[in-house]
């Protein structure tokens, strides 16, 4: 199964790396022609040191891409373009900046339908309804089937390289994806959701897949089901990445309580010219933290109800405060 991966971060690259271990076709796009050129010096290799465990891995054989603006004759439609199958996109994982998505997204999104599957997995929030204003002017009909994710795998590039392929995997995590549903389908959507766990688990096909590749652009909700389920299936079976699929609105609960713990400790931190060890017992900081706690405990409450959201003592100003003290300990 080809994935393509957009974005050049140690997350993406982690991703990439262990995708071709496991023998998947991976293209890489790229943003630049010199990090083509970087790439095909090391001879398209990806390397993943492990700190706790002293190993190194590598992996070769990617296919790469660099990032272009579409060229107006390849589109048929204003919204999508029919391009030649070589150029379509059927699954694609993003993980750059959550500020750089729109632009990079705007060179590629022609190359995707409805059936095709995205994976946001940017950390941050607002991404999704961004492209839908965007690009897809918020149609869900149009758009392809969307999977918000969220990481806590801590890996970096190797400092002093200035080499975004050379990965330190100093912590393993785990990735959460969960379904952004299209309203006007969440029955169908929702009765998916609810097997999906169980049926990822099975060996057999599932009565979704579609046996002729042909007709892949058939606007069956059915057909459009199967690619998000390949997708996840087969993310699901990368053990070394541990990804679930989760609820997505307990994912967007997770994606909203970092958002409040960094609004609350970045301000702290910068204010007392302090790391955040050094802001423990400091009565100073604790004054400023109860109060920012506070205020995006009441702005999370009513961004809650905005999005219809069931509340939770997630955003209680008491938890956030005990969460950031751990963080701070």
């Amino acid at each position: 199964m080809r994935f393509h991966i957009l974005g050049d971060s140690s997350l993406g690259n982690l991703i990439a790396h262990y995708l071709r271990k496991h023998n998947h076709k991976v293209t890489l796009i790229l943003r630049t022609p010199a990090a083509l050129n970087y790439f095909e010096k090391r001879k398209r290799t990806i390397t993943v040191i492990q700190n706790k465990e002293h190993s190194v891995e590598q992996t070769h054989g990617y296919d790469t891409e660099v990032l272009r603006r579409h060229n107006m004759n390849e589109l048929t439609n204003q919204r999508y373009g029919v391009c030649s199958p070589n150029l379509q996109i059927r699954r694609l994982i993003i993980t750059t900046r959550a500020y750089d998505v729109n632009q990079s997204f705007q060179k590629i999104f022609y190359r995707l339908s409805p059936t095709s599957t995205i994976v946001l997995l940017t950390n941050g929030m607002g991404i999704y309804e961004e492209l839908m204003e965007n690009f897809f002017t918020n149609n869900e009909k149009l758009r392809p089937n969307i999977l918000m994710g969220i990481s806590s795998h801590i890996c970096r590039k190797i400092k002093n390289t200035g080499n975004q392929f050379d990965i330190l995997y100093s912590e393993v995590g785990e990735i959460d994806l969960g379904i952004m549903p299209r309203h006007d389908e969440q029955s169908i959507e929702g009765n998916y959701t609810k097997d999906i766990s169980s049926s990822i688990e099975k060996d057999e096909s599932s009565p979704l897949i579609n046996k002729n590749p042909e007709n892949e652009n058939t606007m069956s909700p059915f057909i459009i089901m199967d690619s998000l389920h390949t997708t996840i299936k087969t993310l699901i079976k990368i053990p070394e990445l541990y990804i679930r699929h989760i609820n997505v609105q307990s994912l967007q609960n997770r994606l909203l309580e970092n958002l409040v713990i960094n609004a609350c400790i970045n301000p702290v931190t910068t204010i007392f010219s302090m790391r955040n060890r050094g802001l423990l017992d400091n009565p100073g900081a604790d004054r400023v933290l109860y109060a920012l706690c506070n205020e995006s405990s009441q702005i999370m409450k009513k961004h809650c109800e905005h999005l219809g959201i069931r509340p939770t003592n997630m955003f209680g100003p008491e938890r956030l405060i005990n969460v950031i003290r751990q963080i701070f300990g």
